[in-house]
């Protein structure tokens, strides 16, 4: 099957902003992740259609780089394309638009195919496989290698997950992971700073009733970098690893 890339159009609406009328970055990524459901519903392989299967999409990680968040109301379009393939791993990029064509941001993506029942990875499917990445789309490149270890948290808080948390899947959605995150950050660090980039790993899932433990420390003395890992508080297991790098308003 020929593979297409697509646009969404989204509005961004009053509950989406912070405080000072920018829409945050777990709503981006939730726009992203929308338009790659419309993009996959059109080609056949939307989560529905693999949910049919037993099998589901599963987001092994992301990395998005922004380089201006758009406001309260503000018309922005997602484009979305298949942009490779590495054995069991399917990578999807994005880019994000103003209607003027001012590129706020974009992000690689790497995903994995699950098995609902076993809760185990599969190989990707042939009717998966049929489809073909988009032609004449230069791909971006993707965050590879390991990300380093969090050693000592400066903060950490604990989240015990609820219903609104869960997903499709029955798991904890990745964009909540995203949030929990961001939330352990100092205070200072969140109305001094803006957030440019995020590369974050997902490893476990976690499921209705855990309490996740989310800990961050800075990656350097400048505080402009920061590593993020989220465990679960009950087994220990690494849930998701990230890294964030931030900068001065205005710069």
């Amino acid at each position: 099957m020929k593979s297409k890339a697509g646009a969404s159009e989204f509005t961004v609406r009053s509950g989406e902003v912070d405080y000072r009328g920018h829409a945050t970055l777990p709503a981006l990524v939730g726009y992203m992740q929308e338009a790659a459901w419309e993009n996959t519903r059109d080609l056949g392989i939307s989560m529905y259609d693999l949910l049919e299967r037993g099998l589901t999409w599963v987001l092994q990680r992301m990395r998005v780089e922004m380089f201006r968040y758009p406001g309260h109301n503000e018309k922005i379009t997602v484009e979305t394309w298949a942009s490779g393939r590495e054995r069991v791993f399917l990578h999807r990029d994005f880019r994000m638009y103003t209607s003027e064509r001012e590129l706020l941001g974009q992000a690689t993506s790497v995903w994995l195919v699950m098995d609902v029942v076993k809760r185990q990875l599969v190989s990707v499917p042939d009717f998966i496989m049929d489809v073909e990445i988009v032609p004449g789309q230069e791909p971006l490149p993707f965050a590879k290698g390991k990300l380093p270890q969090l050693q000592e948290a400066q903060h950490e808080q604990q989240v015990p997950v609820r219903w609104h948390d869960i997903d499709l899947n029955r798991h904890v959605t990745n964009t909540r992971y995203l949030q929990w995150a961001l939330d352990t950050l100092p205070l200072e660090v969140l109305e001094q700073q803006q957030l440019r980039a995020v590369d974050i790993i997902f490893k476990a899932e976690s499921i209705l009733g855990d309490t996740v433990v989310s800990a961050v420390a800075p990656a350097d003395a400048e505080g402009r970098n920061f590593l993020h890992k989220l465990t679960s508080q009950e087994s220990g297991k690494e849930l998701v690893q990230a890294r964030t790098a931030w900068e001065e308003f205005g710069s």
